[in-house]
């Protein structure tokens, strides 16, 4: 995720460097008047390394005060084999500040914390297996799918889910993205669209499937606008899944499409998805190359069963655009809501309801120029798995809130000891 996305205020290191195992105590901070569950605290390798030495074929840990371990993860972020990140979730009072001390630790005795994000793709045709890349299904859309993508794929393509929300995608040339509303806090999505096994169309302990997509843009689905008409990415051309990383407290992966003709241009499209722990959203960033061209990103949000497009200024860098009906498949309340930076945001558009194309959404159109990945958030907000999301203003508060989040940056005031 951006840096933006942290409230990790350094005020002093304090490094033993003649140590083979070096520890660095950082101060972090809570700048908002509320506290702060899962407050994000993202280290780079280089920022760590500018402190002190980094022992070889050890990974960054981080301790609380009274030396109990706070959950993180040592992330590769570029597949080299070393790792890039220290990503970690701390817990927040208003004003509040912590002593963490970081320090490394061999991988094998790396603590193992509770899972709180989970990617799973498994391979329908090898007994589920979990697959860490793959090749979407060509020449399938929305035609001829029936039974073809479901007999390659569980759940008919990758699933990411943390502890409250889940989603998938679709990995043919339909390249939707679907919702499952969840009543647990529990990682269920591996055990879920087992052949012989209940579907998840219906409810379950665990939760359910709550969308129809249709042809729609769905659960935040993208396209790019071109000469005034909507095109969904990936409808032509090749396509992969790729996991990036897999942690107990976030995860990312691919979705990369190649040789997608867009009329006469030929673009490569790259889109990123990140779920962390504790929130209702997925993360997405969105980039093409293969023109000079600047095109407009349309990320979706399907209306079958709504008829209001709420839009609000969130604070002065976002803005969410969300809806609220009786649009879960079992007929309760569901809200879903897109989060974009306002910088970007060019206007918030309806489809006509009938035709060819993507049709029955309403989108962002967002300013995008080759090479410059596109930021957005999508929302999942179940009256099962809170009944507060029946109330707008508990989920504008919530959006309010998580820009606020956003919006935050680390500081160093640059005190070294």
């Amino acid at each position: 995720m951006q840096r933006s996305f942290i409230i990790c205020l350094f005020v002093g290191i304090l490094t033993l460097s003649c140590s083979s195992n070096p520890k660095i105590t950082l101060r972090i901070s809570n700048p908002m008047d509320q506290t702060r569950s899962d407050a994000i605290v993202l280290l780079s390798r280089g920022e760590i390394s500018s402190w002190t030495s980094i022992p070889e074929l050890q990974l960054p840990v981080l301790k609380d005060a009274r030396g109990e371990f706070i959950p993180c993860q040592a992330d590769d972020l570029d597949g080299d084999g070393d790792w890039d990140e220290l990503f970690a979730l701390c817990d927040l009072e208003a004003k509040e500040s912590k002593n963490l001390v970081l320090s490394f630790i061999s991988p094998k005795k790396y603590p193992v914390f509770p899972a709180r994000t989970n990617l799973h793709l498994g391979d329908a045709k090898d007994n589920y297996r979990k697959l860490e890349r793959a090749d979407r299904l060509e020449g399938v859309s929305f035609h001829n799918y029936s039974g073809r993508t479901a007999a390659a794929f569980q759940m008919e393509g990758p699933a990411w889910e943390n502890d409250l929300v889940g989603f998938r995608n679709y990995l043919d040339q339909r390249n939707g993205l679907d919702i499952f509303g969840k009543t647990t806090t529990k990682m269920v999505l591996d055990s879920v669209g087992i052949e012989g096994g209940p579907s998840y169309h219906e409810p379950g302990w665990w939760g359910s499937d709550v969308l129809k997509v249709g042809t729609s843009l769905g659960a935040g689905a993208i396209g790019y606008m071109y000469r005034d008409s909507i095109y969904r990415v990936g409808d032509n051309g090749s396509g992969t899944y790729e996991v990036m990383f897999r942690g107990s407290q976030r995860s990312r992966f691919n979705l990369n499409y190649t040789n997608w003709m867009l009329e006469n241009e030929v673009l490569n499209v790259h889109h990123q998805v990140e779920i962390t722990a504790g929130r209702h959203y997925y993360h997405g960033l969105v980039t093409y190359c293969g023109t000079e061209e600047s095109l407009s990103l349309v990320v979706g949000i399907v209306n079958m069963k709504s008829d209001k497009l709420h839009v609000i200024k969130l604070n002065d860098h976002y803005t969410g655009l969300y809806t609220l009906d009786h649009q879960a498949e079992d007929s309760t309340m569901l809200a879903m809501a897109l989060v974009v930076p306002s910088s970007c945001l060019k206007l918030a558009g309806e489809t006509r309801d009938m035709g060819k194309g993507v049709i029955q959404t309403y989108y962002a159109l967002l300013d995008a120029s080759p090479g410059d990945p596109v930021p957005y958030r999508f929302y999942s907000l179940w009256e099962k798995e809170d009944q507060k999301w029946s109330s707008p203003t508990e989920i504008e508060n919530l959006l309010k809130t998580d820009a606020e989040r956003w919006t935050q940056s680390v500081v160093y005031p640059g005190q070294h000891h």
